[in-house]
């Protein structure tokens, strides 16, 4: 489980920021997302997404595909 989390928060935190710094104390290494770097429109993506998986009961694989397809047509309309 712990294993699964780690990745799950490192992969949230590089994908909801640009940067992301690493903060050493007492022999722990912690992941610090850079505020300012926040993109808004994953951020929406993974509210909907959330709120697909857990308010509105649809599958992962709708979501997971949903999102896909979400993140594709932004990045698509902002080279427009």
């Amino acid at each position: 489980m712990g294993v699964v989390l780690n990745l799950a928060v490192w992969f949230s935190l590089h994908t909801l920021f640009g940067q992301v710094d690493e903060v050493h104390r007492l022999g722990v290494r912690l992941l610090v997302p850079v505020w300012s770097t926040l993109d808004p429109a994953a951020l929406v993506i993974a509210v909907l997404a959330f709120l697909a998986l857990f308010r509105w009961k649809l599958g992962m694989l709708t979501t997971l595909a949903a999102s896909a397809v979400a993140g594709l047509v932004w990045v698509l309309a902002m080279r427009l």
